[in-house]
């Protein structure tokens, strides 16, 4: 579905801290503790080979973001969040675009990334861009209540 108002894939950095722990404070399920501390999303945004993608409305407010790192001739996936206000609007898509076409540039030729097993509107957007399943990490992520899911490894050819 295509995005219905006017929107930026800009860069992101540790200035945009504040929007972006925002965003990911909305868009991860608080019951599998995924959602990474200001400290570690300012880390690794500083980090050789990382970068960091806003999805950005016409007012400049943050809607989605991405962090990737390129190392070697792959490029991973680290983080990505929509503000659940706007999911299924494309937005995701864009972002993981751009992920692609940033490695690309990088000199990545595979792009990598987990999920957690359970989450099954991410991992129709992943198969639905190309992604296939090429790993699962047994019991990877805990839920609030003790039960355990695996982190399933996808990864997808970027093409030329």
């Amino acid at each position: 579905m295509p995005v219905p108002f006017l929107l930026r894939i800009i860069a992101a950095d540790t200035r945009d801290i504040d929007a972006l722990m925002t965003l990911m404070s909305g868009g991860f399920d608080p019951q599998f503790g995924e959602a990474w501390s200001a400290a570690q999303l300012a880390g690794t945004m500083v980090l050789d080979g990382s970068f960091a993608r806003q999805a950005v409305d016409a007012d400049g407010t943050a809607v989605g973001f991405t962090l990737s790192r390129a190392v070697s001739d792959e490029v991973e996936l680290l983080l990505i969040a929509v503000d659940p206000r706007l999911r299924g609007r494309g937005i995701g898509r864009l972002l993981v675009e751009q992920v692609e076409k940033d490695g690309h540039s990088r000199g990545a030729t595979d792009m990598y990334l987990e999920v957690r097993e359970n989450n099954l509107a991410a991992r129709h957007l992943y198969k639905a861009l190309g992604f296939a399943d090429v790993g699962r990490r047994i019991n990877y992520y805990t839920g609030s209540d003790g039960e355990r899911f695996a982190a399933i490894t996808m990864r997808r050819k970027i093409q030329d």
